[in-house]
């Protein structure tokens, strides 16, 4: 599992009857690099929303290009 820390520019996501967000967020590093990442069943999170400064432990899907978030946790 990796950590990456950046601002989310880019939310596109839909919230379930479970009250559960899934779909995608693109973070924006420190570097100017972008990054795509999967937003799913699995993964715990402080915010999704647009702006916001964050710290994401992530890793890939499977045998698979995709990058899963595991967890996202909103910096001060």
């Amino acid at each position: 599992m990796k950590n990456i820390i950046g601002e989310i520019v880019a939310s596109q996501t839909a919230k379930l009857q479970t009250g559960q967000s899934y779909g995608y967020i693109t973070i924006e590093t420190p570097a100017k690099e972008h990054l795509r990442l999967k937003v799913g069943a699995h993964t715990k999170y402080d915010t999704l929303e647009r702006g916001d400064k964050v710290e994401i432990k992530y890793s890939k899907l499977g045998n698979t290009d995709i990058l899963s978030a595991k967890e996202i946790l909103k910096q001060s």
